[in-house]
């Protein structure tokens, strides 16, 4: 009986030590974008467009994978020039579905919300001071996932991020000419 409970307690372990390495790299930042670092670290990002203090970049040369899916439409957002959002755009329901497990087994059991005016569902995450967002417009098909900082996020205005939060399905796919460097997003 205490092989049985020595066997439990190491698989326990094992899991419980991964998904913390794992929380604790999104709160340092994403993928090795750093919340809060300045857009002058990241010299392969490409300006996409400004609104107010708000300027959004993509890598054209990044691509991240969920399992053997393929992820290129990474949106990053700079709030006066410092790292403050990530926007994944999910083109297929297995990715969705796949993005939604890890998420649950992660961070536990999300709050969800569903707006039948604006016929979208948005499932949150909040992990010490990051937010994670799993969004879906039931109407438009168009899913992401979102990653906030909030310490950034407490110097926009509520009204601000929440209309950048709801119309933000605006991705940018790579430079079809260049072959891009694929990075595992997420590990099952």
């Amino acid at each position: 009986m205490r092989k049985y409970h020595i066997a439990f307690l190491s698989v326990f372990l094992i899991i419980t030590t991964g998904t913390l390495v794992i929380a604790a790299e999104l709160q340092e930042g994403f993928m090795g974008y750093q919340w809060g670092e300045g857009l002058y670290k990241y010299p392969g990002l490409k300006g996409l467009y400004t609104k107010g203090d708000i300027t959004y970049y993509s890598n054209p040369g990044e691509s991240y994978t969920i399992d053997e899916i393929t992820v290129d439409n990474v949106v990053y957002g700079f709030y006066q020039g410092s790292l403050f959002a990530v926007y994944i755009g999910i083109d297929a329901p297995e990715t969705y579905d796949r993005v939604l497990l890890h998420l649950k087994l992660k961070y536990g059991f999300p709050d969800t919300k569903t707006s039948a005016r604006d016929h979208l569902t948005t499932t949150k995450w909040k992990y010490q001071d990051v937010t994670i967002k799993l969004k879906t417009d039931e109407l438009g098909g168009k899913m992401k996932l979102a990653l906030y900082y909030r310490p950034l996020l407490a110097d926009l205005k509520k009204g601000q991020i929440d209309e950048i939060d709801e119309k933000s399905y605006r991705f940018f796919p790579i430079d079809k000419a260049k072959t891009p460097r694929l990075v595992p997003l997420l590990e099952f």
